[in-house]
């Protein structure tokens, strides 16, 4: 795969769970060859690449558009996620370090440093890194990737739930009580906690899906 074809892929990867791309939304490949200063051939292979994660929608005669999802798929993935999540946690709580269980607490505390300001989006990009310092200590590495795949692709509604009056606190209490969990090494708290958690997100969703979308 040639530099550009891979830059090009970053780029508009990036921009897409970003939400700077919005879901539907055309990706025109004269357009975008003439902005970023690729082939279109190089583009194409580019939009192809992200079609294979699932990003990206490619129609004979109509071009690419961003990848979109109904409510239904929305919540039939949380549901999976939160299994996952419950599995990866159960995983991790046994083999975890104490180095490491002192990083999810400095997190923690700017998670709640950032709630307390009031700056949602990012406690949201705080909480991500939480999530993935457990993905990180995880031994089930193909549990991970798994979930980590299927994050991504709906990356760009992660972030929304946050800003619903209520959910902010209701996050912060979560994470408080799985961290508890994990320090006195409870595994199976722990992944009670975390399957609730994320199924609280699905429910944010499903309560709020005229707003979020």
């Amino acid at each position: 795969m040639s530099t550009q074809t891979t830059k090009v892929y970053e780029i508009l990867k990036s921009k897409i769970l970003s939400g700077e791309y919005s879901p539907s939304e055309s990706l025109p490949e004269q357009e975008l060859s003439s902005r970023y200063n690729v082939s279109r051939n190089t583009l194409k292979k580019a939009l192809l690449m992200l079609e294979n994660e699932s990003l990206v929608v490619i129609e004979n005669n109509k071009g690419a558009k961003v990848r979109s999802y109904s409510m239904d798929e929305v919540l039939e993935f949380l549901e999976l996620r939160a299994n996952l999540e419950g599995f990866i946690i159960r995983k991790t709580v046994p083999v975890i370090s104490e180095a490491n269980i002192t990083e999810l607490e400095n997190i923690l505390s700017i998670m709640k440093d950032y709630h307390e300001k009031r700056e949602l989006l990012l406690y949201s990009q705080t909480n991500l890194r939480f999530h993935q310092l457990v993905y990180e200590s995880c031994p089930n590495k193909t549990a991970v990737i798994v979930t980590l795949q299927l994050k991504n692709q709906m990356a760009k509604y992660n972030t929304k739930t946050i800003l619903i009056p209520g959910r902010d606190v209701q996050s912060l209490n979560e994470h408080t009580a799985i961290l508890e969990a994990i320090k006195n090494r409870d595994a199976e708290l722990a992944e009670a906690l975390m399957i609730r958690h994320v199924l609280n997100v699905r429910k944010t969703f499903q309560d709020n899906y005229s707003i979020l979308f």
